[in-house]
């Protein structure tokens, strides 16, 4: 028999209306810290216990709430930044639904202090209200969560995952507010902590350390976009170091992360993620930020403009990368682990050919040039520049050097091929075939040049210039693979990509010196050329006054 349709009990729809907001303890501390935050507070402290099963304790500096209203903020829909309707197409604060407190207050037992008064809630219920000490902001201690609804409670993960959620959401906020100072005790241990000074590295130090914040980039100078992104030589295998946010709200969006990680195309090898704290102010009535239960996400009325923005900022800040720069090991090198190298070393030179008449350091259009020493190893160029001693991974900046010549014909839509003398058959799989159909047009561009030939195979009668026509076939295959993996703008650069490396001097091969001093002065005026298109670094530098401290030549 069919149930008939009722209207649930209060304690059922708030504990459903808490499901939607309150999902696991981390979600009580980023509601408690969006209100500190709110009330305009510079010192946030919050204590876990437990994995915030057994506690959580926020306090504040802020505003605080007024004696009289306190009983108020705990009842749902009840707040103080939304008057009318009109109000939600323009949000300025991170709360507004007047929804937290109610809803952390119907699933545990919550103690809240402000102003001199006390209130006392278990399970949505008041239990004792009067009076309480007279501090300076807010305190909310919420206790045994999710006891009054034990099926949410055995779906929490461990407390080890738990913690980790919570310090994300701590971190994050961190990051965002440098100008707040925020302390995360762990079961009495410090977890987190920042200095609230509103130094942006030095928040990224406090939460990362010192090293990770010398290698982070500040935007400035960008109307829209402020935060911090991290050089390319810094990076981590997971997406986890990326905080984006939106008028100093936490978001959780894929276009975004998108738009941030394509800057770095070129920059990082596949798999590799920098580090960002990124925070975007837009006009409140661009942004609708009531589109998720925990307003995790937003939607933008112009998402064009606001991927454009923050592409801009990043490029603008990255234009400045530097090569990576050896730093000599705390500890001296053995003499006998030095020895064990010493038969792995094969050194080619060509001393016969004479330097430039400009000196040591010649330049070539105002960029100082690299003199070129010789090879060692299996594929490493030496040479000498103003900073210092530099080695070159020949076959990653021959490969920066080829794309930028690929990207300006693609830009130009002038190519330079060669034909091939006997043209080379190619089989391909149907979906490689329909993409070397859609982007005939642009690889003829780059130099590559094929024709069908038969359902399963290409006929290519022309590749670029710089190619040995013996890796045609290779290059074919990579190509056409990049691009049926690869969608949007970034497919031809990632073609671009494939076709340097297989033009590009392999590593092993032996340069003379002619081709040494050519390869080295084109990665000189080359965009970019700190790493190769796939991000591996071109080139160490090993300066000047790290050989001499090393040779104690210094005093």
């Amino acid at each position: 028999m069919t149930t008939p349709i009722h209207v649930l009990p209060p304690e059922v729809a708030d504990a459903i209306a808490a499901g939607e907001v309150i999902e696991r303890p981390a979600s009580v501390v980023k509601e408690l810290v969006e209100n500190a935050i709110d009330a305009e507070a510079r010192r946030i402290s919050i204590d876990v216990r437990g994995a915030g099963r057994t506690s959580i304790r926020v306090s504040d500096d802020g505003d605080g709430v007024p004696a009289d209203e306190l009983p108020l903020a705990f009842v749902r829909h009840a707040t103080s930044k939304v008057t009318a309707l009109a109000d939600l197409d323009a949000i300025t604060s991170l709360g507004f639904r007047g929804e937290a407190l109610a809803s952390i207050a119907a699933v545990a037992e919550v103690e809240c202090t402000s102003a001199g008064a006390r209130i006392h809630i278990r399970a949505g219920e008041v239990v004792e209200h009067g009076a309480g000490p007279l501090l300076t902001g807010l305190t909310v201690e919420v206790r045994d969560l999710f006891a009054n609804v034990p099926a949410r409670l055995k779906f929490l993960k461990s407390d080890a995952t738990e913690v980790a959620a919570i310090k994300d959401v701590v971190i994050a906020f961190a990051l965002l507010h440098p100008h707040v100072r925020f302390q995360l005790t762990i079961d009495g241990r410090a977890a987190v902590g920042s200095t609230g000074d509103g130094d942006r590295h030095r928040a990224f130090a406090s939460i990362h350390g010192a090293a990770v914040a010398e290698e982070m980039v500040e935007i400035v100078g960008m109307p829209l976009v402020t935060g911090m992104v991290s050089e390319p030589r810094l990076s981590r295998g997971s997406r986890d170091g990326i905080v984006l946010a939106v008028n100093g709200r936490p978001i959780s969006s894929r276009p975004l992360a998108y738009a941030l990680e394509d800057c770095y195309q070129g920059r990082l090898e596949r798999g590799r993620h920098p580090l960002a704290a990124i925070d975007i102010g837009i006009d409140p009535s661009l942004v609708d930020v009531n589109v998720h239960p925990a307003k995790r996400e937003v939607r933008f009325r112009e998402e064009g403009a606001v991927f454009a923005a923050l592409q801009r900022a990043v490029r603008a800040a990255l234009g400045a990368s530097e090569p990576i720069h050896y730093r000599a090991p705390q500890s001296a090198t053995t003499v006998a682990a030095a020895r064990g190298h010493e038969s792995q070393l094969v050194v080619h030179t060509a001393t016969a050919l004479p330097l430039d008449e400009t000196g040591p350091n010649p330049r070539v259009a105002g960029v100082a040039m690299l003199r070129p020493i010789g090879q060692v190893g299996p594929g490493y160029l030496v040479a000498e520049g103003p900073q210092g001693l530099v080695l070159v991974d020949q076959h990653a900046a021959h490969e920066r050097v080829l794309y930028n010549r690929l990207l300006e014909r693609l830009r130009s839509g002038l190519g330079a091929s060669q034909p091939l003398l006997i043209p080379q058959a190619v089989d391909v799989e149907p979906s490689l075939i329909a993409a070397a159909a859609d982007h005939r047009a642009d690889l003829a561009t780059l130099g590559l040049e094929y024709e069908e030939f038969g359902p399963r195979s290409l006929r290519i009668t022309a590749v670029p210039v710089e190619m040995p026509a013996g890796r045609a076939t290779a290059a074919v295959q990579e190509t056409l693979a990049a691009l049926s993996e690869t969608r949007g703008d970034g497919a031809m650069h990632t073609a671009a990509a494939a076709l340097a490396c297989h033009s590009a001097v392999r590593f092993g091969d032996v340069l003379d010196m002619a081709e040494q001093r050519k390869l080295l002065a084109d990665l000189e005026v080359a965009e970019e050329s700190v790493t190769c298109p796939h991000g591996r670094p071109t080139r160490l530098i090993v300066e000047w006054q790290e050989l001499t401290r090393h040779f104690r030549r210094n005093y």
